[in-house]
């Protein structure tokens, strides 16, 4: 097989990154920019498989042609799965530099086409190697040279593309330290790229001339490169869709603070149910973790405000939690068992401060709040 990576290490990535894949598609892929990268790992996912010894034999058992010219024909479309891969890279590198969003998928039709027309340059240019069931490389000539320039260009373009963007931000005033960092680190590779994409056609072409054979004929090096860039990116963008499901399964931070608070908002609103708002969802029926968050210390605010009426105790916030939940509690059960309040409808209209007007500080006092009112609701 082209693919020079050992099984034990292949199949595990092609696994990971299949999951990846099929998560990104289901939890992210709304905006442009996330479907564009989504298809540029399917593109490259599809570039590993074909370079896998039971995938070519597999095809070789569904198309009516010769072994040797269907193995070979695998090896070298997954050079263009690489290009069409790079092409949707392209129309990213598109909208970070500031494109209208609007035309992206008209740009990138075209961007696409271009990947396709590469891809076919380098099928026409590898047949004289499929004929004589050769890799590119070990077969050489200047067909290798013309497939090389039709691969490595998009890759150029796409080094060259990404770099201008990079130091145009990095040149921004209002620029962080770790954002430089970053469009640092990305000129390097930028220019890493740019150089190996223009060094290896001219490489070949100076292998031919001078009637040499390749250094490299069974593209170890080839291979190895692609597997890891590949790799490199489904860890990148893995990272996003980590952060996307554990928001959505609930145990981002954002997510844990609203589980821990529920109890007592549950009982709060359960109390004062005339409170609570419909809260806002997206189409998928679900509601930020941030906005759930807020309105659940707007809401336990505002029957704590409620409920001062029922309760009696000359400082209802109390500083101390667990008398604080003890005083809560009960004028709950006062609310609740339908009794009037104990004090006048002018008692209430001061809210209640729980010591700090800063949200944060805020969710803090009903953290620890949360925490002590099972045992103050069991002991009322």
């Amino acid at each position: 097989m082209t693919s020079v990576v050992p099984g034990i290490i292949a199949w595990p990535v092609l696994t990971a990154i299949t999951l990846i894949i099929a998560g990104r598609l289901w939890l992210l892929n709304e905006s442009h920019v996330d479907r564009l990268i989504n298809r540029a790992m399917i593109a490259g996912w599809t570039g590993l498989v074909l370079r896998e010894a039971w995938f070519e034999h597999g095809l070789d058992r569904a198309l009516p042609f010769d072994h040797d010219v269907t193995i070979q024909l695998a090896r070298q479309l997954s050079f263009g799965s690489i290009v069409i891969s790079i092409t949707y890279i392209w129309g990213i590198v598109a909208m970070w530099g500031g494109d209208d969003p609007k035309h992206t998928w008209y740009r990138q039709r075209y961007y696409t086409m271009a990947g396709i027309a590469a891809t076919i340059v380098i099928l026409a240019a590898g047949t004289p190697a499929r004929r004589a069931d050769e890799l590119i490389d070990e077969y050489l000539g200047w067909p290798a040279v013309i497939a090389w320039i039709a691969f490595y260009l998009p890759i150029g373009v796409a080094a060259v593309a990404l770099g201008r963007v990079a130091v145009k931000e990095l040149r921004q005033a209002d620029a962080t330290g770790r954002e430089r960092a970053l469009y640092t680190a990305i000129i390097v590779l930028a220019v890493a790229i740019g150089i190996d994409a223009v060094a290896t056609p001219i490489m070949t072409a100076l292998q031919v001339m001078s009637n040499e054979p390749s250094a490299d004929p069974e593209m170890h090096r080839k291979s190895w490169i692609f597997f890891l860039a590949t790799l490199g990116s489904g860890a990148a963008v893995a990272i996003p869709l980590i952060s996307t499901l554990l928001t959505v399964t609930g145990w981002d931070r954002t997510g844990r603070y609203c589980r821990r608070l529920r109890p007592l908002w549950s009982d709060l609103t359960a109390a004062v149910p005339e409170i609570v708002l419909e809260l806002p969802r997206d189409r998928h029926g679900r509601v930020e973790p941030a906005t759930r968050l807020h309105r659940m210390i707007v809401e336990i605010r505002d029957s704590l405000l409620h409920l001062k009426r029922y309760n009696s105790a000359p400082v209802f916030a109390d500083p101390d939690p667990t008398v604080y939940a003890q005083h809560i509690a009960a004028a709950a059960q006062i609310k609740t068992s339908g009794l009037p309040p104990v004090t006048s409808p002018a008692a209430a209209t001061t809210p209640v401060q729980l010591g700090t007007r800063d949200l944060t500080g805020e969710l803090e006092q009903l953290l620890a709040l949360a925490e002590v009112w099972p045992r103050a609701r069991h002991d009322i």
